[in-house]
């Protein structure tokens, strides 16, 4: 029988530090995290900036702390998987996918793969994708505690932004046909208008282009 990887949920640090955690009976059995907005996860991908860092002298463990400006939270990485730590230094933004894991009521981050981000728009974007997520989950209550967040974001969520979340969408979805016009007018909260100026400087950029009517595809 062949297990079937989970997939990496966008989440906030504090979600995870404020979640339930549940460790996995079995060998095979995942960890499992409940999140204050009724989430249920293993496996996560968090952005944020590396406020520490450290490698043991036989390199075969190191540890990032990251923050994402909601709280801080570890990612461990342990034998060949150390090469995510050593290429990061203090101050990089970061993507991180990992496992959860808990030891002494700490919990941590399991890294499987570290990527640098160059552009910090795109921490933006992250946060837009997040704040989104959370109006979605966390009702009312949620949005009054994220009102002052959000109006920041929409102030500074120009055409540069939309496109950089249309891009990362049409990266993410694409299973090798394109992704379909209704899927990103679904997933990334714009309107028809929005969506179609987007797609059009896209294409006019040379970022994407469209195999199939309706399809589109990142170059």
């Amino acid at each position: 029988m062949v297990l079937q990887r989970s997939i990496a949920s966008k989440v906030r640090i504090k979600d995870i530090i404020g979640g339930d955690f549940i460790k996995g009976e079995g060998r095979l059995d995942p960890n499992l995290l409940i999140t204050p907005l009724g989430e249920e996860i293993s496996r996560v991908r968090i952005m944020g900036t590396v406020v520490s860092k450290y490698i043991n002298e036989e390199e075969n463990f190191g540890a990032l702390t990251l923050d994402d400006g909601t709280d801080t939270i570890a990612c461990r990485a342990f034998r060949g998987d150390v090469e995510f730590v050593k290429n990061v230094n203090e101050g990089d933004i970061v993507d991180i996918v990992g496992k959860i894991k808990e030891y002494e009521g700490e919990k941590y981050i399991n890294v499987e793969s570290v990527r640098k981000i160059d552009d910090p728009n795109w921490e933006l974007v992250r946060k837009l994708e997040l704040l989104l997520k959370v109006h979605k989950l966390g009702g009312e209550k949620e949005k009054s505690e994220h009102e002052k967040v959000s109006e920041k974001i929409e102030e500074e969520s120009a055409i540069t932004d939309k496109k950089m979340l249309v891009l990362n969408l049409i990266e993410e979805l694409d299973e090798g046909e394109g992704v379909k016009y209704i899927t990103l007018l679904n997933e990334s909260n714009l309107n028809d208008e929005d969506l179609e100026e987007v797609l059009g400087e896209l294409m006019g950029d040379g970022e994407i282009y469209e195999p199939k009517i309706g399809r589109f595809k990142k170059i």
